[in-house]
């Protein structure tokens, strides 16, 4: 529904005469979303609402930033900076196997609040435990009640145990309606 979706919102804009931005286009763009749904075999009723059958391919970030666990606080930091992110993935040297993931956040809170040198600390102090993470071909629909079920803003996107993207709610945002989901997160106890 990728590329409906993309003809949709053309289409939209064009009538209005607006950029996909204007919320006059994101309103056409929903409701002829919802019309087309209907008529899909594949998208369900569940209640008042549909379920949003679209991939995770589809909005994920690919080609992730990894680092290992042994990498110092101070170059995941700048691997975020220099490439304008706010997470990195913290893979096993040599397996790839995703451990962990450390955002910008993690940095400020678990290391640099609690007085560690980010010179010398290394990921693997700060990073959370266990990590969940989604397969690229998960739907949006159940990513977000993953995330909403974890906590989570960010998760890892991995395929045959190697990372192949990221999602945010950020990319969620921009493809569904996450803000009951970003509420309920925004709002949960830390994970630690």
């Amino acid at each position: 529904m990728g590329i409906l979706s993309t003809v949709v919102g053309f289409g939209a804009g064009y009538a209005l005469g607006a950029n996909k931005d204007k919320e006059g286009v994101r309103r056409m763009r929903s409701r002829a979303l919802a019309r087309v749904s209907e008529r899909l075999p594949f998208n369900l009723p569940t209640g008042e609402r549909w379920v949003d059958v679209r991939q995770i391919r589809d909005v994920m970030t690919p080609s992730p930033r990894t680092v290992s666990p042994d990498t110092p606080l101070v170059s995941a930091a700048r691997l975020m900076a220099e490439h304008d992110i706010g997470d990195v993935l913290v893979a096993e040297a040599g397996s790839e196997r995703v451990v962990g993931i450390v955002t910008d956040r993690d940095i400020t809170i678990r290391a640099v609040a609690e007085g560690r040198d980010p010179a010398t600390t290394k990921v693997r102090d700060i990073v959370s435990g266990e990590v969940a993470s989604a397969a690229p071909t998960d739907t949006l629909q159940d990513t977000l009640e993953l995330m909403k079920g974890l906590n989570v803003r960010r998760l890892p996107v991995v395929e045959g145990g190697r990372a192949v993207g990221v999602v945010s709610l950020g990319d969620l945002s921009v493809e569904t309606d996450v803000g009951p989901a970003l509420a309920d997160i925004s709002t949960a106890a830390p994970d630690r």
